[in-house]
């Protein structure tokens, strides 16, 4: 009795070290976090001083009533969202397609399409500030079309779509990996019985490919969801939400009023107020997709 009651202590033991250190870090990097953010949204402060004011839930009233800017950041996050996630899928699944087989040229293929995403984000906006300055302005002076001469970055509907270009661009080869990483794992024997049996390329991928690959069509539809809600780096760097606040996400509304503004109860009530419209829109996502999905 006592070696059993020892061997499951011991088992117990082993199990609590290895699972301590991930309990941890959830309850400090996000649970903990999360619980102070529910805190702070009750009150007036500014994020610095010892001075803070009770003011319950008028935070999320003036989100409600009088925050204009930052439902025009949910409107223009909810627009980008929608363009990248089915933009950058659907050009990272075509190259997928094509980029499967394995042959050199394919290797260097993929390396190609995978650097941007691991170049910095200052290297990517010099990139394209060249582009669209003087890239544009000598590629206007040889063709004489306008479209080189266009104020790409001082019109509103242009830096959306300079936005959207920018991220897709940089991320399309991680998306990429994901989705070779499906198609190659799709049984050979399948899609040679489906040639066979008469199955044009089309057919093949739509009844056979496709529905194999849906748990990295979830992913990847996922990942890209999350990017574009948090989008902010390239909007930091690249726009400072400009023109007139055209360009303005959430997630650099939520900052601006942190750290420009000295709002720090009203930002964090706009995260948490975000948050469970993420949570939504996210949990739609994943039941759409999973339901998609069917076994080898």
């Amino acid at each position: 009795m006592d070696l059993k009651n020892n061997k499951k202590a011991k088992e117990l033991a082993v199990f609590a070290l290895f699972v301590f250190p991930a309990v941890a870090f959830v309850l400090f990097a996000t649970d903990i976090p999360f619980v102070m953010n529910l805190y702070y949204s009750v009150f007036d402060w500014n994020g610095v001083g010892k001075s803070m004011t009770f003011v319950g839930l008028d935070n999320y009233i003036k989100i409600f009533t009088h925050d204009t800017l930052f439902w025009k950041g949910v409107r223009f996050t909810l627009k980008f969202a929608i363009f990248y996630v089915i933009i950058v899928n659907l050009l990272s699944l075509t190259v997928a397609i094509v980029m499967a087989r394995e042959n050199k040229v394919n290797s260097v293929g993929r390396a190609f399409y995978y650097v941007p995403y691991i170049i910095s984000l200052t290297a990517i906006s010099l990139i394209w500030k060249f582009i669209l300055g003087p890239g544009f302005e000598a590629l206007y002076t040889v063709t004489g079309w306008d479209i080189f001469n266009w104020s790409w970055l001082g019109t509103p509907k242009l830096a959306f779509y300079v936005v959207v270009i920018m991220a897709v661009w940089q991320n399309l080869g991680f998306y990429m990996v994901n989705y070779i990483a499906g198609i190659i794992a799709v049984p050979t024997e399948l899609l040679e019985a489906a040639r066979i049996d008469g199955a044009t390329a089309f057919q093949v991928f739509k009844k056979i490919t496709l529905p194999l690959i849906m748990p990295a069509v979830s992913i990847c539809m996922l990942t890209s969801l999350t990017f574009a809600f948090k989008l902010f780096d390239i909007i930091m760097v690249f726009t400072k939400g400009g023109p007139a606040n055209s360009t303005v996400s959430v997630a650099y509304n939520i900052y601006k009023e942190a750290f420009v503004n000295s709002k720090y109860g009203l930002a964090t009530a706009k995260s948490l107020v975000f948050v469970v419209f993420v949570l939504l829109v996210t949990a739609i996502q994943m039941k759409i997709t999973k339901s998609k999905e069917v076994e080898a």
